[in-house]
């Protein structure tokens, strides 16, 4: 693969990424996501002297 054929692929695949964080926005789901964060990383955090 050419580097410019890479270069688009990573675009491509950034903008995905831009469009999914925005329809997670408009459709409230970041909360819900940054609270299974949080309760993910509950126990380890709470290990920590």
């Amino acid at each position: 693969m050419k580097i410019y054929e890479r270069w688009i692929i990573a675009l491509l695949i950034l903008l995905l990424g831009l469009t999914m964080l925005a329809a997670g926005i408009l459709t409230n789901q970041i909360n819900y996501l940054l609270d299974f964060i949080k309760r993910f990383f509950e126990p380890s955090i709470a290990g920590v002297p």
